[in-house]
C-alpha cells in the first residue's frame, strides 16, 4: 500500500476534484435535464436530435453538450480541460441526466456514472432496443428508467407512467 502511495505525487495526495470544482464554479443557468449522448455522426447526430426534441416540446429545459465550444475544438490545446469543465458544471446545473445509449460511447457512460455517484436520477434513452439487445450490467443498474424512444419518452412526460423495455445486462 505504502508503495503505491509513494507514487501518487505530493500534491495530488490530497486532491478533491469535487471539492476544487465547487471553489471554481460561478453560478449558472438551471436545466431540468442534461442531455448526454454520442455525436460523431449522422445516426447518432439524428437519434440526439429526436431525444432533444421530445424533452423540449414537453417544455424540459436541457443542457446540451454537443453544442459546446465547439470552435475552440482543433484550435486551442486547452479545449479539452474547458470542455470537461463545462460539461461538469452542465450536469451540476441540471436536476437528472438522460443518457443516449446508442453505443458505448466512454464520454456518455463517464457522465452517467458521474451523476449516479452525486445522487442524481439518470435515465437511459435507446431507440428501439430490443429483448436481444444488451446495456452493460453498471450501466442499466445506474439508471432509473430505459426509454425506448420518442414516444416512449413522451408517454412518460405526459403520464408519468414508463413500462421497462426488456433488454439484456452483461
Amino acid at each position: 500500500m505504502t508503495a503505491v502511495a509513494a507514487s501518487i505525487p505530493a500534491d495530488d495526495q490530497n486532491h478533491d476534484p469535487q471539492t476544487e470544482h465547487q471553489e471554481l464554479q460561478e453560478p449558472h443557468e438551471h436545466y431540468d435535464f442534461y442531455v448526454a449522448g454520442p455525436f460523431f455522426n449522422d445516426e447518432e447526430i439524428h437519434s440526439m436530435e429526436r431525444l432533444e426534441a421530445v424533452l423540449e416540446s414537453h417544455g424540459r429545459k436541457l443542457f446540451k453538450p454537443r453544442f459546446g465550444e465547439v470552435d475552440k475544438r482543433e484550435h486551442d490545446a486547452a479545449w479539452p480541460k474547458f470542455c470537461f469543465e463545462q460539461d461538469i458544471d452542465g450536469i451540476h446545473d441540471s436536476d437528472a441526466v438522460i443518457a443516449n445509449l446508442i453505443d458505448g460511447d466512454t464520454g456518455t457512460m463517464f457522465e452517467i456514472g458521474y451523476a449516479y455517484s452525486r445522487g442524481m436520477p439518470v435515465y437511459g434513452y435507446y431507440e428501439g432496443v430490443k429483448p436481444s439487445d444488451t446495456v452493460n450490467l453498471m450501466i442499466a443498474q445506474s439508471v432509473s428508467a430505459v426509454f425506448a424512444g420518442p414516444d416512449d419518452l413522451a408517454h412518460w412526460l405526459e403520464t408519468g407512467e414508463h413500462a421497462q423495455p426488456e433488454f439484456k445486462q452483461f
